[in-house]
């Protein structure tokens, strides 16, 4: 009866161990991409694994931004800093009033339509597609990996384009600071979520095109 007892007692005292263990493990992951995520204001996307978190957070390094890559989809990638939103043949200035935090923001924004820096890299069109243009996905990304998104049937003048989106780069005649050279403005938007600051990436995608049904 005692050998059964301490039998017993044994296996109780493995499980508690065990399960200790796995915990601890689970812990440590989640304690490792948790101290990832604290360098950027954003978590990281929930369907990475820690390791694909860091390598994500590389290319995100918060602060100030001085210059941001436009590419993706486009002919002629390029990168844009201050002195070349500055010496665009065409700028434009938009009042905005925004509800931003707890509060509320307004002012006069100088900078360049978004649509226009675009247009010049040459977005890269599938001729097979009704419309092509009118589908591609731009998502802009800031320093700390905060991300929003437009598609260019927003952007188009032809088609969209009742408010101007610009990225900006002066506010109320003097320059951005401490939220980079350079932020999205949408005069368009009640809200300021879709307002990325220190913009370091500029991209064009292209959406998966649907599964075509050989016998509709």
């Amino acid at each position: 009866m005692i050998i059964l007892v301490r039998i017993v007692l044994s296996l109780f005292f493995l499980s508690l161990i065990g399960t200790s263990q796995i915990t601890i493990g689970s812990v440590g992951a989640q304690q490792t991409l948790g101290d990832d995520s604290a360098q950027n204001s954003q978590p990281a996307p929930s369907n990475m694994s820690p390791e694909e978190a860091r390598n994500h957070f590389l290319t995100c390094p918060g602060g100030q931004s001085t210059q941001f890559r436009l590419g993706g989809k486009v002919t002629h990638p390029t990168t844009v800093d201050l002195t070349k939103l500055q010496t665009q043949p065409f700028q434009t200035t938009v009042w905005a009033f925004y509800r931003a935090g707890s509060g509320f923001e307004t002012g006069e924004w100088t900078g360049v339509l978004l649509y226009d820096l675009l247009t010049q890299a040459q977005i890269i069109l599938n001729p097979g597609v009704k419309n092509d243009l009118f589908r591609k996905v731009i998502l802009v990304t800031g320093s700390d990996c905060y991300q929003q998104a437009f598609t260019m049937g927003e952007l188009v003048p032809a088609i969209g384009g009742q408010h101007q989106v610009i990225v900006a780069f002066a506010k109320d005649g003097a320059l951005l600071t401490d939220t980079g050279f350079a932020r999205i403005i949408n005069p368009g938007d009640k809200s300021g979520a879709r307002n990325v600051s220190n913009i370091i990436r500029i991209q064009v995608f292209d959406p998966p095109l649907p599964k075509q049904n050989p016998n509709p």
